[in-house]
């Protein structure tokens, strides 16, 4: 996995949610990089480990290797007609999550895609 040039990926430091730089990074595997990253803020100077993965596809390689096997995201689901879509909350989707985001795991309570403290 490379990265790409240009506008770069941000993560913000948990601590005091200034910017973190990327200092180094290893490829564990073609679709998972785990990257060390160090905030900006001197008086902070949070260093911590993060993780890049490609979850799925979203829509197929012109040149697939056929070593790497993708779940394919669903079709985007449409908004439900509700009286809360007319006064500008939040539309409801088929399957209660937002527009883009896949079932994950088995073992998911909701089904829904989200971020979760690990507590590392």
């Amino acid at each position: 996995m490379t990265m790409a040039t240009g506008p770069r990926l941000s993560i913000d430091c948990p601590h005091c949610g200034q910017k973190a730089r990327t200092r180094s990074s290893r490829a564990v595997g073609p679709t998972y990089k785990q990257l060390n990253m160090q905030c900006s803020n001197l008086e902070c100077g949070h260093t911590f480990a993060a993780a890049l993965e490609i979850l799925y596809t979203i829509a197929p390689s012109a040149r697939p290797n056929p070593e790497i096997n993708l779940r394919m995201a669903p079709p985007r689901s449409k908004a439900l007609p509700t009286p809360a879509n007319d006064d500008g909350a939040p539309a409801k989707f088929a399957g209660g999550c937002g527009p883009e985001v896949p079932p994950l795991a088995a073992n998911d309570d909701d089904g829904c895609a989200e971020a979760v403290a690990t507590g590392a």
